[in-house]
């Protein structure tokens, strides 16, 4: 099993099993303690069974192990109005959360046993308040994104099914690898991560170990090494350049959406747009808020749903 990033599994997994149970049965768990980034060590005391999930990939990762959250936050849903396609119907019985709210005691209402709030550190006030409620877990990982992968086998961990997580790594692993065997020629290809939010902002991927950068690379692409410069140089992950530096943005695959119609026909409209070298080969993914989403804050069922989308790029930048 692959090691979490920034996350050691402090205490052994202590499961009260008698000698004579087969593998098979039902183990309600025992204490598991995870030591975080930020220093905090949180105990959880028993397998939880009403878990809240303040964030997507949290969603999308416990409905992998056939669970649902007994209360979640989406940001898509908050901003485009929908719930991302990769959740299916499986949140009909959830309750959705609103974090303009008094999101600390909607959250207590629903009796967790367990939050996992990422990006809610930040909002020390209510982050204090959830700690008292139930045990709650946020950055799990350096990056300012978390890789999925750790996310899947940090929730195996939790709920005492490491073999469940495996599963679920392998399975969309195996996807990816068959896109990358498909398209031998993106090995060594470039790609770029961006997303334009006004007429003179671009928001960029700059860190190739972010979480939303690592599906690029099992893909056998490297990230622009502009790119890669600004972000060692200025240390941010993520960073935003203007229009006049969109040439930054030169690779062999381009990622990107714009926050409106408009400003797609701006970016379109740029003359260092029309001189990218993806845009002259046709292997720009120009996406919508909903797959863009799903490609930054990745999870395995958005991992796979988004892939799909990213085909003709791909193949464009591999020469098929």
């Amino acid at each position: 099993m692959r090691a979490l990033l920034g996350v050691l599994i402090a205490a052994a997994v202590i499961i009260g099993l008698a000698a004579c149970s087969s593998p098979d049965e039902s183990v309600s768990g025992g204490s598991v303690q995870i030591n975080l980034p930020d220093g905090r060590s949180v105990t959880i005391p028993q397998t939880p069974t009403r878990i809240v999930t303040l964030g997507g990939q949290w969603t999308d990762v416990l409905l992998s192990f056939g669970q649902k959250p007994v209360g979640y936050y989406d940001a898509i849903q908050a901003t485009a109005k929908q719930l991302p396609p990769w959740y299916g119907t499986k949140l009909a019985d959830s309750t959705p959360l609103n974090p303009n709210g008094d999101i600390v005691a909607d959250v207590a209402n629903l009796k967790p046993d367990l939050i996992v709030a990422p990006g809610f550190a930040s909002m020390s006030g209510v982050f204090d308040k959830l700690t008292k409620i139930a045990p709650t877990i946020d950055k799990i990982s350096g990056a300012q994104v978390d890789p999925w992968q750790d996310m899947v086998t940090l929730m195996g961990t939790i709920l005492h099914l490491p073999d469940k997580a495996t599963q679920i790594i392998s399975g969309v692993d195996a996807k990816i690898n068959a896109v990358a065997a498909e398209y031998p020629g993106l090995k060594g290809k470039t790609y770029s991560f961006a997303y334009m939010y006004g007429s003179e902002q671009i928001s960029v991927l700059g860190d190739p170990q972010d979480g939303a950068g690592k599906l690029f690379t099992s893909l056998g692409l490297t990230m622009a090494p502009r790119l890669v410069q600004q972000s060692t140089t200025t240390g941010q992950p993520r960073f935003q350049i203007s229009a006049e530096n969109l040439p930054w943005l030169n690779s062999d695959v381009l990622v990107m959406a714009t926050q409106s119609d408009a400003l797609r026909t701006r970016l379109v409209g740029l003359p260092g747009y029309r001189n990218l070298t993806s845009v002259k080969t046709g292997a720009v993914s120009m996406m919508d808020q909903v797959q863009i989403t799903g490609l930054n804050e990745p999870s395995p069922n958005a991992t796979v749903y988004v892939l799909d989308r990213l085909r003709p790029a791909l193949a464009r930048a591999a020469g098929q």
